[in-house]
């Protein structure tokens, strides 16, 4: 079916609308909701999008995205954030990645999927997560380390992606571009940090003593993450890592920009987020998930696995109490935005390589089945933590 570039948004986002309204009546979240509309649009009615589409949403709404993960790091939020959280942080990180890549690899025996999927899995749902601590209204020291990783680990999630997907790429295209483009993987991250750190200072400084109307601070705003993206876009550096790092440098210069610019921008995701989910489900090929079915299940025992290992062991490392050590990881389960994400901005990367699809159906699988079980895990982890008040 075809359809015009404004039929095909007004359609989507009408779709998205009416599903995300009647999942949320069955208790199902709206990201599930988004991706079902997709798949209508897709795979069911096969109606095909302008060339341009997908990678504009995709790099729109991860702009975003990221530039709001980067505000989140204050100076007085990792101050008060102390080291015992930085510890469980990296712990589960690294675990998660490290459980998830083992067991990909030792079923598939390959090394650029399970590098992928090791760098997809340590993202955690910020808003599916905070929705139940906040249904249970649960208060205490459990609840305030699991709000603050659910942050963290996407940001983590992007900086591991960042890495991972350089690795890959010399994966696939073999030893000799490994020995020509060893400085890629420092330019790759350098470079990302450099570009989102100077737009930072740009922004920061530049409307320090302006006064600006909300109308004319979000405009701003919009513009300073989506330039981020296209020049890292140009300069070949990671793009979702310098918008995440343009956000950390405005929230530090200028917190009061980076509270304002974090507000406007909340107020315009609804709809970005339906066609960003959207066109995750109209690429899910239904045609593989009868061979991914074991690779997603094990993808999602290792996922699990590495969070429970990760969290435990951190919380023996920082001396945290035992509640965190024995709990804390049943609460990290959940899986959507930025793993999802991140799967749809692999494909266009590997696109190449004959990875695409896979990866997002994939991804699209194992966000569904955590989406049905997470919730359990996070009331377990509140309930036995003696911290759900109702």
């Amino acid at each position: 079916m075809d359809l015009n570039i404004y039929l095909l948004v007004a359609l989507t986002l009408l779709l998205g609308f009416i599903f995300g309204r009647l999942f949320r009546r069955v208790g199902l979240t709206s990201v599930l909701a988004y991706i079902f509309a997709g798949v209508i649009m897709g795979p069911i009615l096969q109606v095909k999008t302008p060339e341009p589409f997908d990678t504009v949403i995709t790099g729109v709404t991860l702009a975003f995205v990221a530039y709001t993960i980067g505000l989140l790091f204050s100076y007085e939020f990792l101050r008060t954030m102390g080291g015992k959280i930085l510890i469980i942080l990296i712990a589960e990180v690294l675990i998660t990645s490290l459980v998830v890549g083992s067991m990909v690899y030792l079923l598939k025996k390959d090394l650029a999927l399970s590098l992928i999927l090791a760098s997809l899995a340590p993202a955690t749902a910020p808003a599916g997560t905070i929705a139940i601590l906040r249904d249970f209204r649960a208060k205490g020291t459990l609840t305030n380390v699991c709000v603050a990783l659910v942050g963290l680990d996407d940001a983590a999630a992007i900086i591991i992606y960042s890495i991972g997907i350089v690795s890959v790429k010399m994966v696939l295209e073999g030893s000799a571009h490994i020995a020509s483009s060893s400085i890629y993987p420092v330019w790759n991250l350098l470079g990302a940090v450099a570009l989102g750190g100077l737009i930072g200072v740009i922004l920061s400084t530049s409307t320090k003593k302006a006064q600006l109307s909300s109308d004319h601070l979000f405009v701003i705003s919009i513009i300073a993450a989506i330039l981020c993206w296209g020049l890292a876009e140009t300069i070949k550096v990671s793009a979702i890592l310098t918008c995440m790092i343009l956000g950390a440098t405005v929230i530090n210069l200028n917190v009061h920009i980076g509270n304002r610019s974090n507000e406007l921008i909340d107020t315009i995701m609804t709809p970005i987020f339906i066609l960003f989910f959207a066109v995750i489900g109209m690429n899910i090929d239904f045609s593989q998930l009868g061979t991914l079915w074991t690779v997603a299940i094990v993808y999602c025992i290792g996922r699990s696995v590495g969070k429970l290992i990760g969290s435990s062991i951190g919380g023996i490392a920082s001396k945290s109490e035992p509640k965190i050590t024995k709990y804390l990881g049943f609460a990290l389960f959940d899986q959507a935005g930025v793993a999802v994400g991140l799967s749809l901005l692999a494909a266009q990367e590997l696109a190449g390589y004959g990875l695409g699809a896979l990866i997002i159906t994939l991804m699209a699988t194992t966000t569904a089945l955590f989406q049905l079980f997470a919730p359990l895990g996070i009331q377990y982890a509140i309930k036995s933590a003696g911290e759900a008040t109702v």
